[in-house]
């Protein structure tokens, strides 16, 4: 029974760590308070121990240790995907990106988690229900061997006596190790007879509800139960007593409690009828689920929670549908019309106007074509945040090949020594990792045209953990690293518009790419010695992805 009570004490210290590890990262992940990653890191460091200490429990069981192998890899995934999701609170994109998926998924490994640990319960416990049976029976024999030994004494007490006292020593010794068998159980234990009277219980029962042995001799189980609950506990103990139909064999309820102050809590109780020698009996193994039900609380509030934060994400991406028709129909309008007359201007009354004139027109006609080059990286930048992410594996060299060939095309006598690594492959969207290519590739090329040769390299390099940084480099106007905290914000330019034109939206959606595909970018460089742009990118299965590259050759 040690054994059995140890195999079950692992089991709900394992759920218990699992449910902990998921409340702390939803908690994290919601809030992003960091008081939350502590019993996070604890929580889920502690699982994978206990696992290999249950299945050391369970060696000489195969077929418990073939459910405790097969769900393992269930419970790795559940920690990984609690991972993934305590590194998006992290990153403050838990609201956005993968939301539903972590949650859904989680949901899912956590129910199959405890359908097997279920399974794994019930078996334990129908083997401590038969080791309990065992005691049970001895303990009745222990009783008859007293009758019997009383009844010989009064009949041949002259030539019985000796023999009367060693029975009544051999009774001792059993109930002694009944009690130490009883004791030794994780749960509170109470029997019941016909007639709805506790007959026995053990040491754990006096520390749940605070009664001691003797206070509960001959009472009623409704006891320690509240009043409004006495009538269906008095029915369902009846049940097992009815002479009609079959008994039930086993059942398991969730009611409250009554501890002797009085206080309430709710409680799980497993009950099975057992055939005495005095007549039927049953058995009640009762456990207190005030934690679990507190978790459970815990977990469905924080469900509620990120159901109510899907909502609002849901909302937010219709507004900003709205925000982008009316960005480019509502606001481009206008922005046509005048620019349609100051052409009007500059092509039918050019002879009207003085040559100041004529460059008021010219800027006003210049700011229109800006302001038209904001709104499509505006628009850009919305759908970035929008579209779905169509993860593949892809070359990298070809795309970056490609993405240099069109910015070569477009200015064929510039002198720019191209150097793009070859074998470059990832895991992520084709077509918004060629925007960010295209973004980093355009300020190198717009950022070097002050050079009479210029040098673009494109690459990666391993990282101490297995990962692959990439990196885009270039030996141009580079930028001030006391201001390198502006280079992802949205219209915060580091160069004034006279000296590189541009819309200060390009790094901001590169920035959003990046983070989407679960990766870190960042950027060194200083004035008139060039700028690196590094960024990672993370897999779906949240392994480092991309391979180390080769020497190359400029093109």
């Amino acid at each position: 029974m040690t054994h059995t009570r140890e195999v079950l004490e692992k089991l709900g210290d394992i759920a218990a760590r699992l449910s902990e590890v998921e409340s702390a990262a939803r908690s994290f992940a919601i809030s992003g308070k960091q008081s939350h990653l502590s019993p996070f890191y604890t929580a889920a460091e502690a699982v994978p121990p206990q696992v290999d200490e249950l299945k050391l429990l369970l060696r000489d069981d195969p077929g418990q240790l073939r459910s405790v192998t097969a769900i393992e890899p269930v419970i790795a995934r559940h920690l990984k995907v609690m991972k993934d999701m305590v590194e998006l609170g992290d990153k403050n994109l838990f609201r956005g990106y993968g939301q539903r998926n972590l949650t859904d998924e989680g949901n899912i490994l956590m129910e199959q988690i405890r359908t097997a640990f279920n399974t794994m319960d019930k078996e334990q416990r129908a083997r401590l229900d038969q080791e309990q049976t065992t005691v049970a029976a001895k303990a009745a024999r222990v009783t008859m061997v007293s009758w019997a030994g009383s009844l010989l004494s009064g009949l041949l007490v002259l030539a019985c006596g000796a023999y009367a006292l060693r029975a009544m020593h051999g009774r001792g010794k059993a109930e002694e190790k009944l009690d130490r068998l009883l004791g030794s159980m994780p749960d509170a234990l109470v029997i019941v007879n016909a007639e709805g009277k506790i007959v026995g219980t053990n040491a754990h029962t006096a520390k749940l509800f605070g009664y001691s042995d003797r206070e509960l001799q001959g009472e009623s189980m409704a006891l320690l139960v509240p009043e409004r609950f006495r009538k269906t506990q008095r029915q369902y103990y009846t049940a097992f007593f009815s002479p009609r139909g079959g008994r039930a064999l086993e059942t398991t309820m969730e009611l409250c409690g009554l501890h002797k102050d009085g206080r309430e809590f709710p409680i799980e109780v497993s009950t099975k009828p057992l055939a005495a020698e005095k007549g039927l009996v049953v058995t009640s193994a009762i456990r207190d689920i005030t934690e679990r039900k507190q978790v459970e609380q815990k977990i469905s509030k924080l469900n509620q929670e990120l159901e109510h934060r899907a909502r609002e994400l849901e909302n937010a991406y219709k507004e900003l549908e709205a925000f982008s028709y009316s960005v480019s129909h509502d606001l481009r309008s206008p922005l046509q019309n005048i620019d349609n007359f100051s052409r009007i201007l500059m092509e039918d009354y050019a002879n009207q106007l003085d040559a100041e004139g004529l460059d008021y027109v010219q800027r006003l006609r210049g700011s229109c074509q800006h302001m038209e080059d904001i709104i499509d990286a505006l628009l850009a930048l919305s759908n970035m945040m929008c579209k779905e992410l169509l993860v593949d594996h892809f070359d990298l060299t070809a795309l970056a090949n490609a993405v240099a060939a069109d910015l070569k095309q477009k200015t064929p006598d510039r002198l720019v020594d191209w150097v793009i690594a070859e074998g470059l492959t990832a895991e992520g969207d084709a077509q918004l990792l060629r925007v960010v290519l295209e973004n980093l590739f355009g300020n190198a090329w717009k950022f070097t045209a002050n050079r009479t040769r210029a040098r673009i390299e494109f690459g990666a390099l391993p990282q101490s953990n297995g990962a692959r940084t990439y990196f885009v480099r270039d030996d141009g106007a580079g930028f001030d690293m006391a201001r390198a905290g502006n280079l992802f914000k949205p219209f915060k330019r580091l160069h004034d518009q006279s000296e590189f034109r541009g819309t200060g939206i390009g790094l901001a959606t590169v920035q959003r790419v990046i983070h989407r595909h679960r990766g870190k970018i960042w950027a060194e460089g200083a004035v008139n010695h060039g700028a690196t742009f590094c960024f990672t990118l993370t897999g779906e299965a949240g392994e480092p992805n991309g391979q180390n590259y080769h020497s190359a050759k400029p093109k």
